[in-house]
């Protein structure tokens, strides 16, 4: 009877030692997530909410995680952007990006641009890397094998990122007309409308 108490109390100690463990890793691996708030100080929905109050504490955050950011300055930055009619319609961090820099922002607001580029290269989560691996298993099959890197990896860019491509005018037709212009072949690839 004795003996099954001291294995049952040893077992006892061990779990909780284990558990101790396991939420010590734990807290040790998701410590950096932090920098994960900032991103939602330039979410276009809530472009209305903080334009009537503020979020300080994420402004907070963000300055004490990223200290190379001004704070005044970018909470100044961002208020104007929040109240402009403009930025509202962008659809995330990678649309506000290109319209700063397709409207030669950078300089008018240099602390919101040091944030979306940022931003934008925060790395992926699993499920993101995941889905990127499942793509490859569809792109590259046992009748692909063959296939050069380059290749594999831009069919898979493509595959990844095609409601991107889908929003580029004619990119069927350009794709034809560079494959056909490539290389002599048997078939007449350039593409022709009949009507």
């Amino acid at each position: 009877m004795k003996l099954r108490e001291n294995i049952h109390i040893n077992r006892t100690v061990a779990a909780k030692e284990i558990c101790d463990d396991i939420t010590n890793q734990v807290k040790e691996r998701f410590c950096f997530i932090s920098h994960y708030s900032v991103v939602s100080l330039l979410e276009a929905p809530k472009f209305q909410e903080y334009e009537k109050k503020f979020s300080t504490q994420i402004l907070d955050q963000t300055t004490d995680v990223y200290s190379m950011l001004q704070k005044g300055r970018l909470k100044a930055e961002l208020g104007v952007i929040y109240r402009r009619s403009d930025f509202r319609n962008m659809t995330g961090a990678i649309s506000l990006l290109q319209f700063i820099i397709e409207n030669n922002l950078q300089t008018t607001f240099p602390e919101t641009y040091k944030l979306l580029k940022i931003i934008v290269t925060i790395p992926m989560t699993t499920a993101e890397a995941e889905r990127c691996f499942s793509t490859l298993k569809r792109v590259k099959t046992f009748l692909r094998s063959t296939m050069s890197e380059d290749r594999l990896s831009a069919l898979a860019t493509l595959s990844i990122e095609k409601r991107m491509t889908n929003d580029i005018p004619k990119i069927n037709q350009n794709v034809i007309d560079l494959f056909a212009s490539k290389k002599d072949r048997r078939v007449d690839l350039i593409y022709k409308n009949w009507t």
